[in-house]
């Protein structure tokens, strides 16, 4: 299926890949779990050659399954092997996360659904208000939940911003660096959810400064050989390269996004780091996808996979530039 993409719902403009149902505004964690084709559960069952280890009736490892949902020809889904302590999270616990942010003249859900089989689920809300770069250019915020039923991975919280111009995704630092507040699948699991409930209050500092970063890039003008020093440290050459002295071929891919692109050539973007910052998120979204004749996981990569670490990479290079060359 086009973009891995198994099922989903979607509110607002047809998504890229053209799948998907779509909902009103504002519609409720149990409608949206319903239309996005994510009402079922999961189970843990005793996997084949396993063996009993305590009195309480504990296997040594265990298989997590797809349930069929009740009056349906569904077929059950092994999607991995896991150790006890695993502990799974259904995907109605994964939507329950947003239930303090999410109401009215607070957060919608805009996006959710499942990737393959289901073995990975994701729930998208857009937050209230929008980032003001420069004028004409405004960026959406979001918190993207992501959970794996495969007994690979955990629970991820992202933060992440959407230009609105364009469609680009951003994907956020946390105040300490990291890309994702990240929780296991173990016996503490609910309590490491529920301490995640708390950090929520720091939702509005992580975008504030986001904003500000944002704001400080777009004052930097990308003179003399400050692109060249930028896409050196997203996409480092390699040490034959620079014997050689040539230089990765997305260079040049990222510098035509950089010189022609429409959307980075409005007032006080065209020319600016962060110009150059979108130039490069731009080409991990849809540039780079050509390149790799379409690939069905397109989604994955730039959400979760490769596409979203250059990503947060080129925002936090960008950053130390704008400091630097402030």
């Amino acid at each position: 299926m086009p973009a891995n993409v198994q099922t989903m719902a979607y509110y607002g403009g047809i998504p890229w890949h053209g799948l998907g149902k779509q909902v009103p505004k504002g519609i409720t964690a149990e409608e949206m779990i319903r239309s996005a084709g994510l009402d079922w559960e999961v189970a843990l069952r005793p996997a084949r050659g396993a063996r009993q280890i305590n009195r309480k009736g504990e296997f040594s490892r265990y298989e997590i399954v797809r349930v069929p949902r009740p009056n349906t020809k569904e077929n059950e889904v092994l999607f991995g092997v896991v150790s006890r302590r695993y502990q799974p999270l259904q995907n109605i616990e994964a939507f329950e996360f947003f239930d303090p942010i999410v109401g009215e003249s607070k957060a919608y859900f805009e996006t959710a659904g499942a990737l393959g089989e289901g073995e990975r689920i994701w729930v998208m809300a857009r937050m209230p208000g929008a980032m003001k770069i420069v004028s004409g250019d405004e960026c959406f915020k979001y918190l993207l939940l992501s959970n794996t039923h495969s007994g690979e991975g955990s629970v991820i919280v992202k933060f992440t911003t959407v230009r609105v111009v364009c469609q680009n995704t951003l994907m956020l630092a946390m105040e300490d660096g990291q890309k994702a507040y990240r929780v296991r699948h173990s016996k503490q699991m609910q309590f490491r959810l529920e301490e995640l409930a708390d950090f929520l209050s720091t939702i509005q500092k992580i975008y504030l400064k986001a904003e500000e970063e944002f704001k400080r890039m777009a004052r930097i003008q990308m003179t003399g050989n400050r692109f060249h020093d930028y896409l050196d440290l997203v996409y480092p050459r390699t040490e034959n390269q620079k014997k050689k002295g040539k230089k990765p071929e997305r260079w040049d891919y990222v510098r035509e996004v950089f010189e022609t692109q429409k959307d980075i050539q409005l007032p006080g973007v065209r020319g600016t780091l962060w110009g150059a910052y979108n130039a490069i998120t731009s080409f991990e979204d849809y540039k780079q996808t050509q390149q790799e004749e379409q690939s069905d996981q397109r989604l994955e990569r730039i959400w979760f996979g490769s596409g979203a670490d250059t990503k947060l990479k080129a925002l936090i290079k960008a950053s130390e530039l704008a400091k630097s060359w402030n």
